[in-house]
């Protein structure tokens, strides 16, 4: 993507049946060790989308360094690690994060020793904190050392990182799927991770707790779409690699909830759900496990869940 303009733009195996007598000890074995999950794409000469559990995490490779984008969870950093190195054994400088949520920083604590800083917005750092008040002091930590951005997510902020020749920026354009969200872009691949603003062929959750909205979801993607060249390579919160033009899908399909819900202020989650379009949008219909058509709709509404 071409430079951002800085003047402009201030997310049960069955039990076999036990044997009639212990096996033999040439035949006992302890429980097969769960595979990996993280598998690795690459999209540009240095950068590179990790899947696994979780949100999707990016890797951008300079002269002398690493830089993660997001870390996933806690236990799943030993995995990711090795897949790092199966493409780099260069130092890991920066872990930014695009968002608090713990599918996205759940890794935090177990690399902050390993990287030189965390990078977030401000607001990241925040609920961070808020929610790690609620902890044992032995299980916190991985908050982000360097922020920018206002603690009133209204206001616009960017932030550029210049490492060895490499341009990345950082930019905030408001609330959207929380009130912290960073998207990571580097010009001079057109590579831009879009943290959970930008769910790729699923129904995207919204974070009314944290701040977000339909409208500021779409709000951020418009912002995106203003300067996005047509060969980017985008890397979505959940999801697969995409480009502009899933992007620009994924606004419309949001745009199209938003006049539903405008249409029909009346309805419940249930009725918004039982008469929209499914049909025309079934390529985004690919919902989160904990997410059902009627509670996305309600959150679309702006209705908080009930617990």
């Amino acid at each position: 993507m071409r430079t951002l303009n800085l003047s402009a733009i201030a997310l049960a195996l069955l039990a076999a049946p036990l044997p009639a007598a212990p096996l033999p000890l040439a035949r006992q074995a302890t429980a097969t060790p769960k595979p990996d999950p993280h598998k690795i794409e690459k999209i540009a000469d240095n950068a590179y989308c990790i899947f696994g559990e979780g949100g999707n995490i990016g890797l951008l490779v300079t002269v002398h360094h690493a830089i993660l984008i997001d870390d996933q969870f806690g236990p799943l950093v030993p995995g990711l690690l090795k897949v790092v190195k199966s493409v780099t054994d260069k130092p890991i400088k920066y872990l930014i994060n695009t968002h608090h949520h713990g599918d996205h920083v759940g890794g935090n604590i177990a690399l902050e020793k390993q990287v030189q800083a965390i990078v977030a917005h401000t607001n990241v750092r925040h609920r961070m904190e808020m929610e790690q008040a609620k902890l044992e002091p032995a299980k916190r930590g991985g908050l982000p050392e360097i922020t920018f951005g206002d603690r009133d997510p209204k206001v616009r902020s960017v932030l550029a990182i210049n490492l060895d020749g490499t341009e990345i920026h950082l930019a905030h354009f408001g609330a959207g799927h929380t009130d912290g969200d960073v998207l990571v872009g580097i010009p001079g691949t057109h590579v831009m991770h879009m943290g959970d603003i930008f769910f790729n062929g699923l129904t995207p959750y919204i974070d009314l707790s944290s701040g977000g909205s339909l409208a500021g979801m779409i709000v951020n993607i418009d912002a995106v779409l203003a300067f996005l060249p047509e060969d980017s390579k985008i890397i979505p919160g959940h999801g697969p690699v995409g480009g502009k033009k899933d992007v620009i899908r994924a606004r419309d399909f949001l745009k199209a909830v938003q006049k539903h819900v405008a249409d029909n202020p009346a309805k419940t989650g249930k009725e918004l759900d039982a008469s929209f379009d499914h049909k025309t949008w079934s390529d985004v219909h690919d919902l989160a496990p904990f997410l059902s058509w009627d509670k996305f709709f309600d959150l679309a509404a702006g209705r908080a869940l009930k617990p």
